[in-house]
């Protein structure tokens, strides 16, 4: 595949990265929650049985992700710009990317479970 790809990939994820501590940011100052990240559309938010609940379950797990999307973002940018880091090294990052995503899914559905 063309290199170019994975740099347009690597663009979205460092921007999915600072969308993610944007809603974080809106949540912990204005109590703002941006569904679109953190749950689908037929969850109804006036639902929640405690949302002050949900905002302290859910924050820091946003902050660890969106700190996580952005530096995998910039690995892969910095890998395919910059320097070629040793194939080992970025299967390292990509596999705690992966973890981390996988973490952060698993938490806001339990979020949602837990709190609706």
């Amino acid at each position: 595949m063309d290199s170019s790809i994975f740099g347009i990939l690597d663009i979205v994820f460092v921007g999915a990265g600072i969308y993610v501590l944007y809603a974080w940011v809106m949540m912990k100052t204005k109590g703002e929650i941006k569904t679109s990240i953190l749950m689908s559309k037929d969850v109804n938010i006036k639902k929640c049985k405690d949302l002050e609940g949900y905002k302290a379950f859910i924050a820091p797990k946003m902050l660890i992700f969106g700190i996580a999307a952005i530096l995998y973002g910039a690995a892969g940018l910095i890998n395919t710009h910059v320097y070629a880091m040793p194939l080992p090294v970025y299967i390292v990052i990509m596999v705690l990317f992966l973890a981390v995503l996988i973490w952060f899914a698993y938490a806001t559905r339990k979020g949602i479970e837990r709190f609706w």
